[in-house]
């Protein structure tokens, strides 16, 4: 290859080089803020390293020399605090925080010299002083620590099996040496157990120098003598010679070296049993210990490795063995693995033909009914169920664990609650729960900004919550769970709430609420979200502009979502957020009223009853209640609140349905049946229709309405439902 074909090639792969390198950005940044709470893991830190290095070596086969130069310091400083030269503290995690954003910003520019200005070169210079500060001065910061490592590290058997392997130069002969001499020295020292002379080097007897050397050979010698003794034996041919002195195995290197022979074994108590390093009673003992006492909070349990050194005499070198071997096999598992990256627009467009494909399935299900040929309907119905496992298939491909986006939050919960100087204990649940990929990259700013606002107007300082009862820490927590084929996101802290008075002043002041007019206080929560709302007393750089809430709100109902609000004033504030699992194509049930089609989410319907038609009067807004086993149900009619012309017969179905806000009715008069139904947007004109989230065309070419039951159920269940008739 050409110069010309490597820096096309490195073009080419340069946005993957980016990609994965975000991802490990990414890695470090999580990494670090978890052994912030863990700093003694070791696992952490050795995967924390290995980011490090990875970005730093794919850096140089770019020739990136930028990033490598600066990564160096941080690997070096990592690798201290590997071999226990520097403790992690908070100042050195801020300062690794620092160092990663500066890998990024050296990574997103990588193509671009000219963004790299005199204000971030003094800002790195600046990072690589305190960096060789840490590194150059940090085994004498922290001797405790150091100390006894090299102790151990120095110590070799003074009896035992040494092996030396010898291969000595061409020219031993000419010098005056003999090896045969030196090995005779060796066996004065002891008794040789075992030699054998290595000929791999020996040319044919024709080809053969007489004055060359070409002897080599491995000795198994079993002596009191130290290795400075065994390597006196060399010291005159030592410059023309390949020498190996390795020291005899004590029994923890020998049972260390046999828990890495050792099958895979995940249990760290398993292995020691194992090797004979301690016994089944006395393993059985230390796990007893370990089990923490009543009120005793799971962190504060010992580890299982400390409590075999201190009650069971384990060696730190056995134990050490050990967690390696673990370390490998968690390791490996995820190596078994096989990924393929894949551009997203690619899959995109896979998910629209394979809505077109759902289509043209229906289209011809319905030709083949009318045909009233057994053969062809079967045939179809087989083609259908294979279309619908490739839309499960497909759609799943696009399902990313919302964790993901969750763990980006640690980091900026730790900066804004020490620029505002306040304390937070930040928690994650349920990070497992997937969401559409596309809905997870939108849902991140509004997450960002409820995050900063809850931090900012929420939280109090530590002094307003001590004087308030509270600890001096605040509590923050975001968590998502799936709930009748929608995700709910809450955003659930425990400052102060919103302050129902001054909002409602200030809507007053704006006149977006009619002077005197006290709405419920739901709707008074809700006007925090309004353009340009805000009750900050001071404008900071964080909230109090009155800019980005309103935004969430549309971004969120841009997604088919809902936001609702529950504050407890003095208490907390819980924001949770539904969202559709997916924009592309549901499970649907299909009714009719009329003319028109109507599809509901087929995860909210529950069952289907009957109900009295033009027996059973409604409202202006086609409401009415029905009983159903004992308990009264809240039910809407379609064919009132759409007015939509039909003629009512006098037994109509009810769908009975789960929302956020509990079981309600919807009546139809034509039950449909199940179908896959491929969602299309609504235009402007209909984006404002409430209980409609969007459209979808049926096999025939006819569009049918799908409905929003979380909206319909607000409509239903609300404060002017109506009651039962007596």
């Amino acid at each position: 290859m050409s110069m010309q074909d490597d820096l096309d090639f490195i073009a080419q792969a340069m946005p993957a080089f980016i990609s994965e390198a975000a991802e490990q950005i990414e890695a470090i940044e999580t990494l670090l803020l978890e052994l912030e709470e863990q700093p003694d893991n070791r696992e952490l830190l050795d995967s924390l390293f290995r980011c490090a290095h990875t970005v730093k070596g794919s850096a140089g086969i770019f020739g990136l020399n930028r990033v490598v130069e600066f990564t160096h310091h941080v690997e070096t400083l990592l690798d201290k605090m590997r071999d226990g030269d520097v403790s992690l503290t908070p100042a050195i995690s801020t300062l690794l925080l620092q160092c990663n954003d500066q890998i990024k910003f050296l990574v997103d520019t990588a193509a671009d010299a000219d963004a790299d200005t005199e204000e971030q070169k003094e800002l790195r210079a600046d990072l690589v002083v305190q960096l060789r500060a840490l590194t150059e001065g940090g085994a004498a910061a922290a001797p405790t620590a150091a100390a006894p490592a090299a102790a151990t590290q120095s110590q070799e058997p003074t009896s035992g099996v040494w092996s030396i392997s010898a291969r000595f130069g061409v020219d031993t002969f000419r010098n005056g040496m003999d090896p045969l001499s030196i090995a005779r020295y060796l066996g004065g020292m002891g008794e040789v157990v075992s030699v054998q002379c290595g000929i791999d080097s020996v040319p044919p007897l024709l080809n053969v120098d007489p004055e060359s050397c070409f002897l080599s050979f491995v000795m198994q010698l079993q002596t009191s003598a130290s290795r400075e003794d065994i390597e006196g034996a060399f010291s005159f041919v030592i410059d023309d010679c390949e020498l190996d002195v390795v020291a005899p195995e004590t029994p923890d290197q020998k049972m260390a070296r046999a828990i890495e022979d050792l099958p895979e074994t995940p249990r760290l108590g398993q292995m020691l049993v194992s090797v004979g390093a301690v016994t089944q009673d006395k393993l059985e003992q230390v796990l007893s210990t370990q089990k923490a006492t009543p009120g005793m909070p799971a962190v504060a349990k010992a580890k299982i490795g400390d409590l075999l050194e201190a009650q069971a005499g384990v060696a730190p070198e056995v134990v050490a063995a050990a967690l390696g071997k673990q370390q490998k096999i968690r390791e490996a598992a995820p190596s078994e693995e096989r990924y393929i990256r894949v551009q997203a627009d690619r899959l995109d467009a896979v998910i629209n033909l394979l809505g077109e494909l759902v289509i043209a399935g229906a289209g011809a299900t319905l030709l083949a009914r009318e045909t009233h040929h057994e053969a062809l309907i079967e045939a179809n119905l087989h083609m259908n169920s294979l279309i619908e496992e490739i839309r499960n298939g497909t759609l799943g491909l696009r399902m990313v664990p919302v964790g993901e986006t969750f763990s980006r939050f640690r980091r900026v919960v730790r900066d804004t609650a020490s620029s505002l100087g306040k304390e937070v204990n930040f928690e994650i649940f349920g990070g497992d729960a997937e969401l559409d990929k596309s809905m997870v990259e939108k849902i991140a700013d509004p997450l960002m900004h409820l995050v900063r606002n809850s931090l900012d107007h929420g939280l109090e300082p530590p002094q307003e919550r001590v004087a308030s009862g509270k600890p001096p820490a605040g509590k923050l927590v975001l968590s998502a769970r799936h709930e009748t084929g929608a995700i709910l996101i809450r955003i659930e802290d425990d400052g102060r709430g919103i302050n129902r008075e001054r909002v409602l002043q200030r809507a007053w002041n704006r006149g977006l609420v009619e002077h005197g007019i006290v709405p419920p206080d739901d709707d008074i929560n809700m006007l925090i979200f309004e353009p340009g709302f805000s009750t900050a007393e001071q404008v900071t750089n964080l909230s109090g502009r009155g800019v980005g809430m309103d935004v969430v709100r549309r971004n969120i109902e841009a997604l088919r979502g809902t936001l609702r609000l529950n504050s407890n004033p003095g208490k907390g504030l819980q924001v949770d957020i539904r969202l559709p699992l997916t924009l592309a194509i549901i499970d649907g049930f299909m009714v009719g009223v009329g003319k028109s089609k109507f599809v509901l989410p087929l995860e909210s319907v529950v069952e289907v009853i009957e109900s009295g038609g033009d027996n059973v009067r409604v409202d202006e807004r086609g409401r009415h209640c029905v009983e159903l086993r004992g308990a009264v149900l809240p039910v809407v009619r379609l064919r009132t609140l759409y007015t939509v012309e039909s003629d009512l017969p006098n037994r109509v179905s009810v769908v009975v349905v789960n929302s956020p806000r509990g079981k309600y009715g919807i009546e139809v008069e034509v039950l449909l049946g199940q179908n896959q139904t491929v969602i299309k947007p609504l235009g402007r004109l209909f984006k404002t229709l409430r209980g409609i989230s969007g459209s979808s065309i049926l096999g025939n070419g006819e569009v049918a309405l799908i409905l929003d039951v979380g909206s319909l159920g607000e409509l239903i269940t609300g404060a002017d439902a109506p009651v039962a008739a007596s």
